[in-house]
């Protein structure tokens, strides 16, 4: 969901007919819908784009993700639009805004689950007859990686404490997600790291911790994205103002 979609729209009778392409879109080849950000007259519109239909074309898009993704082709594919295409851009932000939060609190998961089979790992796997978690080294980065995977979550419920309550909460998204970013990086690291030559194979469970969290560390920009667009915000001088869609 960039903030100047090269996805065009152009509206024909009653029906919005989009052309261009998106790419590495996540599930598209099992999506129902797929949301998609276009320029109709030159301002940002949502619509929504039935994979199946005539005018799409889904081709698969290797990643390291652990989710199928696919680039989608639109050659005048019909979009539904999403809320009121004269105001799409505030319709896209508060799309991101949600799907930054969703972001942070898979990332949670991601992590705790990772911290859990990491401390499961050195405290029953021994090195010159102790386990490794008596190590003060061990001790140490187990703990920072739950101290980062908590602030995930505190940051996450705080931002979808906001939204619940109908509260602006741009900045709030951009925190939590900004926490996703680098400390569950961190996190993801530390747990493959402390897991020893273990953690370097693909077919332990730890590596697909490994790759979700590398994967939301990108998801909608990386963290050094998340602060600029939360600097553009503070330097509107208004917490009810929406921040600038990050994002490829």
């Amino acid at each position: 969901l960039p903030g100047k979609p090269k996805v065009t729209a152009r509206q024909e009778g009653g029906a919005y007919h989009l052309d261009g392409v998106k790419r590495a879109v996540p599930w598209a080849q099992v999506a129902t819908d797929v949301l998609v950000t276009a320029s109709l007259d030159g301002r940002t519109a949502v619509f929504l784009v039935d994979p199946a239909a005539d005018g799409v074309t889904v081709e698969a898009a290797p990643t390291t993700a652990p989710w199928a993704s696919g680039n989608v082709t639109l050659a005048g594919a019909v979009g539904r639009p999403v809320g009121d295409t004269a105001d799409g851009a505030a319709t896209a932000a508060w799309i991101v805004d949600r799907a930054r939060v969703a972001l942070a609190a898979l990332q949670v998961g991601v992590c705790a689950q990772g911290v859990r089979r990491t401390v499961e790992h050195v405290t029953t796997r021994e090195q010159f007859g102790k386990p490794l978690s008596t190590k003060q080294g061990v001790m140490m980065r187990a703990a920072d990686a739950y101290m980062d995977t908590e602030a995930i979550r505190v940051t996450a419920l705080e931002a979808a404490w906001r939204m619940d309550q109908g509260e602006a909460a741009t900045e709030h998204a951009l925190v939590a997600r900004w926490w996703a970013s680098e400390g569950g990086k961190r996190v993801v690291h530390a747990c493959q790291h402390l897991h020893g030559g273990m953690g370097s194979d693909i077919d332990h469970p730890i590596h697909r911790h490994f790759l979700w969290g590398r994967q939301i560390d990108v998801t909608l920009g990386s963290g050094i994205q998340q602060l600029a667009a939360l600097g553009a915000l503070f330097a509107q001088g208004s917490n009810k103002g929406q921040a600038k869609g990050v994002g490829a």
